[in-house]
């Protein structure tokens, strides 16, 4: 795979860490991911908002500006043989000098940025995913509130290989109150009655950037929608089902478990399918 690392404002093809680095060491980073489509990058702000959302959580101080960020991510693309490039930015709290729990009062934050290639054109799967609800449950809000996005994924890893023993490809994680939040990387639409539903934040989940977009176009076109409560109950009368994130943008669901759903990718997949990659399309022709 082709790849570019940018660490502290220095290229190179792959980027040396110490091990003494908290976000090694602890998963004690935050992190966004972000796509270029027409070789911009898409809604690069909204994520550089959520990724210092993130830090504050943490306690953590990004010393960079958002333009000093997006200098650098842009110094990165500059530097790629390729045309559209998933973009990674990650800031660590820090290295240390020992290992110890406690973080040291003089730490300074590292930046990673880490870019690979992608398909220039994105495209709408029509085989669709396998989902399944595995036992293990979404990390509690007053444990490690899933709406910052940290490097700890132990949760979400332990799911995705629970629903693959399963013999699905994603899970689908309840929270404590058995309500849905998400999937593994990405939030969770289905379809039902003519209405899109979503499971809100309250729920626990992490506010996706492609989820607002999406949750916009909704109004913009009038599309009945709601951001409400979902349990597994709820899927025996689901017509169709997609998740969404920033790289794969949408990905249709052909099954919940032993339930294989009526259509998929459905009519109204299709209709935000197309009517995302007009926003982005919108957004690439912007002059910079």
């Amino acid at each position: 795979m082709p790849l570019l690392t940018n660490l502290n404002g220095q290229i190179s093809e792959t980027a040396q860490i110490s091990v003494l680095d908290r976000g090694f060491l602890y998963g004690d980073s935050v992190y966004e991911v972000v796509r270029t489509f027409r070789g911009r990058h898409f809604a690069l702000q909204e994520h550089l908002d959520r990724l210092r959302q993130s830090a504050a959580y943490l306690y953590v101080e990004i010393p960079w500006t958002d333009a000093e960020i997006q200098a650098e991510v842009e110094k990165t693309l500059e530097r790629a043989d390729w045309s559209d490039s998933y973009v990674r930015i990650v800031v660590t709290r820090g290295t240390e000098s020992t290992i110890s729990l406690q973080p040291s009062p003089a730490l300074q934050p590292n930046l990673l940025i880490v870019i690979s290639s992608i398909p220039p054109e994105p495209v709408l799967s029509e085989r669709g995913l396998h989902l399944v609800v595995p036992q293990r449950l979404r990390n509690s809000k007053q444990a490690l509130d899933p709406i910052a996005k940290t490097g700890n994924y132990l949760n979400n890893i332990l799911a995705l290989l629970e629903a693959q023993q399963m013999g699905a490809e994603d899970a689908l994680l309840l929270n404590h109150c058995g309500e849905i939040t998400e999937a593994t990387t990405s939030n969770f639409w289905i379809v039902r009655e003519g209405v899109v539903q979503t499971p809100p934040v309250n729920v626990g989940i992490l506010p996706g950037i492609t989820r607002a977009t999406l949750l916009q176009i909704l109004c913009q076109r009038d599309i009945p929608h709601q951001e409400i409560a979902l349990r597994p109950a709820d899927l025996s009368s689901v017509q169709e089902a997609f998740l969404s994130s920033s790289v794969r943008l949408l990905m249709p669901v052909r099954q919940i478990g032993d339930a294989v759903l009526p259509s998929c990718p459905g009519s109204m997949t299709r209709l935000l399918w197309q009517a995302l990659l007009e926003e982005m399309e919108q957004h690439s022709a912007v002059p910079v």
